[in-house]
């Protein structure tokens, strides 16, 4: 759905005798998460709207453009003052601008710690900033596509130890190279226009396990989180979820899927009987990304070990 941007609801009625508009936003609330987009994510703006609803914003989670980075513990501004010169008669010229910077500080855990690690880079993302009553965006200097704003550093310090009343703590520091595109094209978008973006999660890393499979027209096999191999991962039970991959002697499809909700292995049934000498692998994939989604939203990844069928 094509939302307008730089509106900020209904201001149809003012605020009398204040002198203010009763739709303007006089404060964006806390800010509460970040999102990394890639390098190459925009939306273009026709017509002084864009295609940046709900719906649009979770095919970007599925396909990896955009990584909520939810729950901040605590955040800090580190932008600098502008740079300045004064000159030998004591005249001070602005040199240039400080670059907007920040550093978000998470109490997750280990596994999102590692996660978080890993997407250190420079110049790696480009940034949305969440905050209660929107998303913080930007757009481009004609003003023709929605953008992140552009990143440069993107470090994330060495994993903090529970010390006394020190909680333990993941810290990642961020810049953004252009403070002309974050002071002058900011964009603001409720999520009361967009839908709730800000309560969308990241895809959850699985571990799918496939048992040995013998000839015939059954595979099972066990779906648990990546980062706790005692965490079932329950509600995929939909054949639309899976696809069959590696070789077989016949063209072989997913007929059925069941799981026991007990042990939380599932069982697949296969169209063909497959034979000595074919491979299996299964991986969650709805057919367009090679990610599935519950009947709750959460978002879930995952591509299984070859096994070779006896």
């Amino acid at each position: 759905m094509a939302i307008e941007i730089n509106n900020q609801g209904n201001c149809e009625g003012d605020v009398t005798g204040t002198g203010i508009r009763a739709c303007d936003i006089g404060t964006l609330g806390d800010l509460k998460g970040d999102v990394l987009f890639t390098k190459d994510w925009y939306k273009d703006i026709t017509n002084g709207s864009a295609e940046f609803d709900l719906a649009e914003y979770i095919k970007d989670v599925k396909s990896f453009k955009a990584i909520p980075l939810k729950g901040l513990q605590d955040f800090t501004q580190e932008t600098p003052d502008n740079e300045t010169n004064t000159s030998s008669l004591g005249v001070i010229q602005e040199v240039r601008s400080g670059k907007p910077q920040f550093s978000f500080m998470f109490t997750k855990g280990t596994c999102f710690h590692k996660s978080l690690y890993n997407k250190r880079g420079q110049s790696r993302w480009n940034h949305g900033l969440v905050f209660e009553k929107g998303i913080l965006l930007a757009t481009n200097s004609d003003e023709s596509k929605l953008v992140g704003f552009d990143g440069g550093m993107f470090s994330v310090e060495t994993f903090k130890l529970l010390q006394g009343t020190d909680l333990e703590m993941s810290t990642a520091k961020i810049q953004l190279l252009n403070a002309t595109e974050f002071n002058e094209r900011m964009v603001f978008i409720p999520f009361d226009m967009s839908g709730a973006i800000g309560d969308v999660n990241g895809v959850v890393e699985t571990s799918i396990v496939v048992d040995a499979v013998v000839a015939g027209t059954t595979v099972t096999a066990s779906i648990t989180s990546a980062c706790n191999k005692g965490d079932n991962i329950l509600d995929l039970d939909e054949v639309t979820n899976f696809v069959l991959l590696g070789t077989q002697a016949s063209a072989t499809t997913i007929s059925a899927v069941s799981q026991n909700a007990s042990t939380g292995q599932l069982t697949f049934a296969l169209d063909t009987a497959v034979i000595a000498t074919d491979t299996i692998q299964i991986q969650l994939n709805d057919g367009t990304y090679k990610v599935v989604e519950d009947s709750v939203g959460n978002l879930y990844k995952g591509t299984s070990n070859l096994v070779v069928v006896s």
